[in-house]
């Protein structure tokens, strides 16, 4: 069975929604109270993720905004989509080792 181009298109764009969730619920995560840190060298931890979450979710944002907005073929940019996708995982390895580690 031949999948459209259209079809193909909407399970890129699904994938790095589900992507963006998943960096706000990073975030959530962070924010309890259940993960505080009790070191000093915690603290920093905590808002150096804090910080590559808002990042990623920013650049996540844009790159949605572009691909729906400008009608632009996702094919031609799946660099920039697999490479955003793959900042997401290393994303939230390093926060599932913060998490453990804390």
């Amino acid at each position: 069975m031949k999948v459209s181009k259209r079809n193909k298109n909407v399970v890129v764009l699904t994938e790095l929604e589900h992507k963006r969730k998943s960096v706000t619920q990073l975030l959530l995560k962070l924010e309890s109270y259940l993960f505080e840190p009790q070191t000093h060298r915690g603290f920093e931890k905590k808002e150096s993720l804090k910080t590559s979450i808002n990042l990623t979710a920013t650049k996540t944002d844009s790159l949605l905004t572009i691909l729906k907005m400008n009608n632009i073929s996702i094919m031609e940019s799946m660099t920039d989509v697999e490479r955003q996708i793959e900042e997401c995982y290393a994303l939230e390895l390093e926060v599932a080792k913060y998490f453990l580690n804390r």
